[in-house]
């Protein structure tokens, strides 16, 4: 398999996905292309029974989306961009495989929402983490953050768009272990081989389990894409948009 933005490597039943698009990895539409078609190819070869995800560098995971695509966006072009994100999201999130994000550095906005929706998140000490959808005029997360972290500290999260620390991370659920860089990709096949030495098709079943637990806190999806929707029909999301790029303060006017 070969994309511009990721890298795929197979070798004794686990995959790793690397998201390789330099200087910090944003994600826009085509990227997300490539990661569903990888993550469908691999979820069709039999040999293939854990997915790693990482991602190259030593300071950023996924730094967000291309917040350039955001000026192109309205209240019917944003709808459908939110969609097909979400769709790749949801599709890791249902993923019939266990996936391990191996976060070898910071992950913020869509990049945090790649790894929430990761069975187990392995974090470097320096990474940080948050929600900068609230900074762009508009929203995302809310419901898999609920799910998966403490109640208040994702609310925290969700409202304020603040970058928490990898102790933090660990502290509300939203990564399961610290590891140092240097054993960060070990640790993560250690993780990977020891799931894959077990009955594939109880795997399979006891993923599908989980998320059936999960489903209820995760109702409010549908509602979720509607409130963005209706964001990307703002002036404060333009506002905030031409902000973040001309790096001045936003204007916020509540329209």
């Amino acid at each position: 398999m070969k994309f511009e933005a990721i890298r795929v490597e197979i070798e004794k039943n686990i995959a790793v996905i690397t998201i390789d698009k330099p200087p910090v990895n944003a994600m826009g539409s085509d990227e997300y292309g490539e990661l569903y078609e990888a993550l469908y190819k691999l979820s069709k070869d039999p040999e293939v029974r854990v997915l790693i995800l990482t991602a190259a560098g030593e300071k950023i995971f996924v730094g967000g989306s291309d917040v350039k695509e955001f000026m192109k966006l309205d209240g019917e072009s944003g709808p459908l961009y939110t969609a097909r994100n979400n769709g790749v999201r949801a599709y890791l999130y249902n993923y019939p495989k266990p996936v391990i994000c191996a976060l070898n550095g910071s992950a913020f906005g869509g990049g945090a929402g790649l790894a929430i929706c990761a069975d187990i998140r392995l974090s470097v000490p320096e990474a940080k983490f948050n929600l900068g959808e609230i900074n762009m005029g508009t929203l995302g997360l809310t419901q898999h953050m609920i799910a998966r972290c403490f109640n208040g500290s994702a609310r925290k999260m969700i409202y304020t768009g603040e970058r928490i620390t990898a102790e933090d991370a660990l502290r509300i659920g939203f990564v399961d272990e610290i590891v140092p860089r240097e054993e960060l990709m070990n640790r993560a096949r250690q993780l990977a081989e020891e799931i894959a030495a077990k009955s594939p098709l109880a795997v399979r079943y006891a993923k599908q389990c989980v998320i059936e637990a999960e489903k209820n806190r995760l109702s409010g999806i549908p509602f979720e894409a509607e409130c963005i929707g209706k964001l990307w029909a703002t002036e404060d999301q333009k506002e905030a948009t031409s902000a973040f790029l001309e790096k001045r303060a936003p204007n916020f006017q509540g329209k």
